[in-house]
């Protein structure tokens, strides 16, 4: 049909040997991947990241994929399940939960950094400047940046860290309130919007032609960002591409909820003139329903996606979010892989 560059990949992790990464890389490309976004948890990059460094070198070099790595998890504040060192090494750099009692804020701490706080950003800015400088290394991936996620109530938000409450005052000449007021939904936007640009920059000023992805999780999950357009408005000229990650069958939803979000996607990052990248779910996938992941994958390319990633290799096999038949899932996205790469001849 024509020679577009699309690119098809899948999330990779929980394997550190390079040797075992070659074979895995092999079944990938033979499943109709050229791509591939290497999750890198806080553990791998502290303990393992010669390989890692590794791994993404037989990548690029051995099968000409295209590699992303993925601060997967970090300071808890992308994508989910791994654990975070700089949580467990630096509890005072938090963000806070609106709680109050008796009039008084609990000040009470959970499990995802503040996104104001410079020693968190700081403790991105170190690995940004290391891998910016492998060749080997296409780009670096924003994995659903959000805040910690709280229960829907008006009463219950973060973060209200002293830090957040000076920055607050800065900007509204008052103090923060306690409740969820349209002006706290902005400050958050705001505050998220700033980091992701902050660190989207370092990227681009250790080496401009490192690609910035960034994906943002569509409702009904509230990351703090509401207005997609304002993001990518704000963060011109330090990202590449945008993407998004309709996992329909984690909420209950039709594929309907698939094409939705994936035109918004797509239409959004032509605007600004972006690449987009939509990702299929591959992880909790139900009994009899892996056909389906053929079906949104065929949504995402007929809407235009430049790029198309899975999360993540093999359906999740022995993980704890592992699909119900994983073997299904990893054919069933194989099989549209490999169309896609005959229908433009790839």
């Amino acid at each position: 049909m024509g020679n577009k560059k699309i690119e098809l990949g899948v999330a990779y992790y929980g394997n550190i040997f390079p040797d075992n990464a070659r074979e895995d890389l092999r079944e990938m490309s033979e499943h109709g991947c050229n791509s591939v976004l290497i999750a890198m948890s806080e553990y791998d990059w502290r303990i393992w990241r010669k390989n890692i460094f590794r791994i993404a070198q037989i990548a690029k070099n051995e099968f000409n994929f295209n590699v992303y790595i993925n601060f997967w998890a970090w300071g808890g504040v992308f994508g989910g399940e791994a654990c975070s060192f700089f949580l467990h090494d630096n509890t005072e750099h938090r963000q806070v939960i609106s709680t109050i009692k008796d009039g008084e804020s609990t000040d009470l701490k959970v499990n995802a950094a503040c996104f104001n706080d410079p020693i968190f950003r700081n403790y991105l800015k170190t690995p940004i400047k290391t891998i910016s400088k492998k060749q080997f290394i296409d780009g670096f991936f924003w994995d659903e940046p959000h805040y910690y996620y709280t229960p829907k109530s008006p009463d219950i938000f973060t973060c209200c860290c002293k830090i957040c409450q000076t920055r607050f005052k800065e900007l509204y000449d008052k103090k923060m309130p306690t409740t969820l007021t349209d002006e706290v939904i902005k400050f958050k936007e705001n505050m998220i919007t700033d980091f992701l640009k902050d660190i989207s920059s370092e990227v681009k000023n250790h080496d401009p032609k490192k690609k910035v992805i960034v994906c943002l999780t569509p409702p009904p999950l509230d990351s703090g960002i509401k207005d997609w357009d304002k993001l990518l408005s704000s963060l011109h000229g330090v990202i590449d591409v945008f993407g998004s990650d309709p996992y329909w069958l984690l909420f209950g939803k039709s594929l309907n909820y698939v094409s939705k979000y994936t035109k918004i996607t797509v239409d959004l990052a032509k605007k600004y003139k972006l690449a987009s990248q939509l990702w299929c779910l591959g992880f909790l996938v139900q009994r009899n329903k892996e056909n389906q992941l053929q079906d949104a994958i065929e949504i995402f390319d007929k809407q235009g996606a430049d790029s198309i990633f899975t999360w993540c290799y093999r359906g999740a096999e022995g993980m704890s979010m592992a699909s119900a038949n994983p073997k299904k899932v990893w054919k069933s996205i194989g099989t549209a892989y490999n169309n896609l790469k005959r229908k433009y001849g790839l």
